[in-house]
């Protein structure tokens, strides 16, 4: 998807991470998408880009979640979720 289709997809929950280190962005993006129905989006914000990376492998590995993508706007990362 392109940033501009992401940006337009309707989040379920946000989830703000931004300063913290893994694994809470993990924790919190996992908690989130526990609490939302199939086929909803969780955005996870965070600046660090290796949370993006850690937190996509977390959930596409636990089957929990499909990464839409990541939107990178003014020194922070959106990680769209999409809850399977």
């Amino acid at each position: 998807m392109t940033d501009a289709e992401l940006r337009q997809l309707p989040a379920a929950r946000e989830v703000d991470c931004r300063g913290e280190l893994c694994p809470g962005p993990v924790l919190k993006a996992m908690e989130a998408l526990g609490a939302v129905q199939a086929g909803d989006v969780v955005v996870l914000i965070t600046d660090l880009e290796p949370a993006t990376a850690n937190v996509r492998l977390a959930v596409e590995t636990g089957g929990l979640a499909q990464a839409l993508g990541v939107v990178q706007e003014d020194g922070l990362f959106r990680l769209y979720l999409k809850r399977l």
